[in-house]
C-alpha cells in the first residue's frame, strides 16, 4: 500500500472510532437487521404506473406493507456525491466536506478536478454511528468510499468494479476493508466488456438481434456500464451478507440514473434535443428511437428483479429503508438550442419507501427530505439523533408499539472529522482519469 493511502486510512480509522462514539451511551436496540438500499435518481413517475399496471411486484409488494413518499433532494440540484454523503451523514454539505463531483484542489494545484475521496468526509455516517455503539455493519459501493475504512464489519468502495484497474504500487486493500475481503469479493466484479449482446437483447424492442444496430457508441457503453455496476454492487453485498446478515447492511446501485440520463428522451421523445429536425444526425437518432423507446422501463423492471434477489438473503424481520438521492424529468429544452443535460436533468423530489415490524402499512409520507434519512435510521435502531443533524426522524411510519419502544433519543452530537493533514485534499486514484470521462459522457462536468 502507498505511503499516502496508509498515511490516510489510519488518519480514517483513528478518526471514525475515536470520535464516532461521542453521546450514545445506550446500546442500540433494532427489530432485527436494517438493509438501507439506495437507488440513484429512481423516480416515483416512472415508478407509479408501471406499478398500477403490476410491473414492479417487489416494490410494490414493499410499499403495501410500509411507508412511502416522497424524498426532497437538496436545492439548488446537487450532484451525486454531495446528495448520497448527506443521506449518509444526516448532515449538509458544508458539514460533512463533499462538496460536488471534483474537487478543486484548494491551495494544492495538482488535485485540481481530482474526484472526492472518502478522507475528506468531516461527518460520521450512520454505519459508523451504529458500528461503534457494538452494531455490526457491511457496507458496498457508497459513493464516496473509496479508500474504504475501518467499520465494525466490512466495508466494499465505490470503486469496486475497478478492482482490476489498480496498477501495482495502488494496493487494492484500499477497496476493500478488511483489505484481505479483495480476494473474496473478486470474482463477483463484473466489468462493461462482460456484458453479452444477449444481456442488451431484453432491454431492446423487439428484444433481439434486429434492434441490436441502435445501441452503438455511447449508448452501449453507458447500458454496459450501467448493467456491471448493478450487478457487482448486488453481487459482492449478496456473497458477504449470504455467510452472515450484519445488523446494518447498505448497497449502493448507480443503474437507472445512468439508464435515465441517455435513455430518457427515446422514452419520452420531446425531450430529445433533435426532435423535430431533419439534419441527418437527427434522423439518426430518430431511426434509433423505436429500438430504444423502452430501455428506462425495463431498467425499472430489472431493478425490481435485484430488489428481489436482495431481499431473498434477508429474514422476515428486516427493516427495509429504499431511497434515491433524486429523481428525474430528462433532457428538457429552452430556447431553441439550448438543453438541460447532467444535473439539470434532475428534479427535486426521489423515493423513499420503509419496511418491516416496526413499520406502519399504507402510510403515505409527506416532506420527508435527505436530511430524515439518517435520523430515522437511527431511531429504528434505538440509536440517539444528534442535534446538529437538520433532519427529522420519519415517525409517521412507526406503528403505536414500535413508537412506543423506540422513542426518540438526542445528544448534542456523534462527532466531526477534523479537516488537518491528507483530509484537505484529495486522494488520487488509478482511476481518477476514468472517473472524470464518465463523468463527462453523462454531461456531469465539461
Amino acid at each position: 500500500m502507498s505511503n499516502r493511502i496508509r498515511i490516510a486510512t489510519i488518519v480514517l480509522a483513528a478518526l471514525w472510532v475515536g470520535l464516532g462514539c461521542q453521546g450514545t451511551k445506550v446500546a442500540p436496540e433494532p427489530p432485527g437487521p436494517i438493509l438501507v438500499l439506495g437507488i440513484d435518481g429512481a423516480e416515483w413517475n416512472v415508478m407509479e404506473p408501471m406499478l398500477e399496471r403490476g410491473e414492479l411486484p417487489h416494490f410494490a409488494e414493499l410499499i403495501e406493507r410500509g411507508a412511502s413518499g416522497r424524498l426532497r433532494s437538496l436545492d439548488p440540484r446537487q450532484g451525486s456525491p454531495v446528495i448520497w454523503t448527506t443521506i449518509a451523514t444526516g448532515r449538509p454539505p458544508q458539514a460533512h466536506g463533499v462538496g460536488d463531483f471534483l474537487a478543486d484542489g484548494g491551495l494544492v494545484p495538482e488535485f485540481h478536478n481530482s474526484p472526492f475521496s472518502s478522507n475528506m468526509w468531516r461527518s460520521n455516517a450512520f454505519w459508523d454511528i451504529l458500528g461503534n455503539a457494538g452494531l455490526t455493519v457491511g457496507v458496498v459501493a457508497w459513493y464516496v468510499t473509496w479508500p474504504a475504512w475501518e467499520v465494525n464489519g466490512f466495508m466494499v468502495s465505490n470503486y469496486i468494479q475497478r478492482f482490476g484497474r489498480f496498477d501495482p504500487g495502488w494496493e487494492e486493500e484500499s477497496i476493500t476493508y478488511p483489505g484481505d475481503l479483495g480476494g473474496r469479493v473478486e470474482q463477483f466484479v463484473r466489468t462493461p466488456e462482460s456484458v453479452t449482446d444477449e444481456g442488451f437483447f431484453r432491454f431492446l424492442s423487439p428484444p433481439d438481434a434486429s434492434s441490436r444496430a441502435a445501441l452503438e457508441g455511447r449508448n452501449e457503453s453507458i447500458l454496459r456500464d450501467a448493467l456491471s455496476g448493478d450487478e457487482t454492487a448486488l453481487g459482492v453485498a449478496l456473497s458477504l451478507v449470504s455467510e452472515d446478515v450484519p445488523d446494518l447492511t447498505c448497497i449502493y446501485v448507480r443503474g437507472v440514473d445512468l439508464v435515465c440520463h441517455r435513455f430518457w428522451m427515446y422514452m419520452d421523445p420531446e425531450t430529445r434535443p433533435t426532435y423535430g429536425k431533419t439534419d441527418p444526425a437527427s434522423v439518426a437518432v430518430e431511426e434509433r428511437a423505436g429500438a430504444l423507446s423502452g430501455v428506462v422501463e425495463e431498467y425499472y423492471r430489472y431493478a425490481d428483479e435485484n430488489l428481489g434477489r436482495v431481499l431473498a438473503e434477508f429474514p422476515e424481520n428486516t427493516t427495509v429503508v429504499v431511497c434515491s438521492d433524486h429523481g428525474f424529468r430528462g433532457p428538457g429544452r429552452w430556447g431553441v438550442d439550448k438543453i438541460w443535460m447532467g444535473i439539470q436533468q434532475h428534479s427535486l423530489d426521489g423515493i423513499v419507501v420503509l419496511a418491516g415490524p416496526g413499520i406502519e402499512p399504507g402510510v403515505t409520507l409527506e416532506g420527508a427530505t435527505v436530511y430524515d434519512v439518517a435520523p430515522t435510521i437511527l431511531a429504528i435502531a434505538g440509536a440517539p439523533i444528534g442535534r446538529d443533524m437538520p433532519g427529522r426522524v420519519l415517525t409517521s411510519a412507526f406503528n403505536e408499539d414500535f413508537a412506543r419502544s423506540h422513542r426518540v433519543r438526542f445528544v448534542e452530537t456523534h462527532g466531526d472529522r477534523p479537516r488537518a493533514g491528507p483530509t484537505d485534499t484529495p486522494i488520487e486514484s488509478p482511476v481518477d482519469d476514468e472517473v472524470r470521462e464518465r463523468l463527462r459522457s453523462l454531461g456531469y462536468i465539461e
